[in-house]
């Protein structure tokens, strides 16, 4: 359930704006890894661009909807089903995470250790994360809408857990994201080898992180 209503929401995201933001940091002769991809919005914007990209997700409902997005739309990529926790046997010159796909970790350093290898030296990784006072601003909210479809969002915070559950008529998921101060990531980054930059992502909730290998 969480894939379809997931695509329906993200729908009116400016994604033209996010490609924006991180165009500096592309290069047109690139391979590109949309590391979660989800349902492919963003992957549909760097190919309608003319970018090399692939996708990866997990979840084998997410990439189903990615694939008839591209279709539809007359595009074309490799789609892979792939968890983050594990090796990337492929090597590319950017990894992109992004709509906080890295808040979906409860660690991080395997990760980030898996996207280092597998990128190339002068690689760039770019991902946005959620600021930390999240977790206070988000504790106990409810969120009630009937457009584009009918659903609730509650939210709760514990620790550096965040905790969602989304209702769509009887239908109901529930799914948890880590929040962690900024020099969590930062330090992890450092220890790695990683250089970086830290922005204001276009979502004024999240820190946008361009880090170079």
């Amino acid at each position: 359930m969480f894939a379809r209503v997931y695509d329906i929401l993200m729908s009116d995201v400016d994604y033209d704006a996010i490609y924006q933001q991180i165009k500096p940091y592309l290069k047109k002769e690139d391979i590109i890894i949309d590391a979660g991809c989800g349902s492919g919005y963003l992957l549909l914007e760097l190919l309608k661009n003319n970018h090399f990209a692939i996708g990866f997700d997990h979840d084998t409902q997410m990439l189903s909807i990615a694939q008839d997005k591209l279709k539809s739309n007359q595009y074309a990529t490799a789609l892979y089903e792939h968890d983050l926790k594990n090796k990337i046997y492929t090597s590319a010159d950017v990894i992109l995470a992004m709509f906080d796909v890295m808040n979906y970790f409860k660690g991080i350093k395997k990760i980030f250790h898996h996207i280092y290898q597998a990128l190339n030296q002068g690689g760039r990784f770019i991902f946005d994360i959620y600021k930390y006072e999240v977790l206070e601003e988000y504790h106990e909210y409810v969120e009630v809408e009937t457009d584009p479809i009918s659903y609730q969002w509650s939210m709760l915070s514990k620790g550096n857990m965040l905790m969602h559950k989304v209702e769509v008529g009887n239908e109901m998921d529930y799914i948890k994201q880590y929040i962690y101060p900024l020099t969590y990531y930062l330090n992890i980054l450092k220890e790695m080898g990683f250089k970086y930059e830290v922005k204001d992502s276009i979502d004024s909730r999240k820190h946008l992180i361009i880090a170079f290998k």
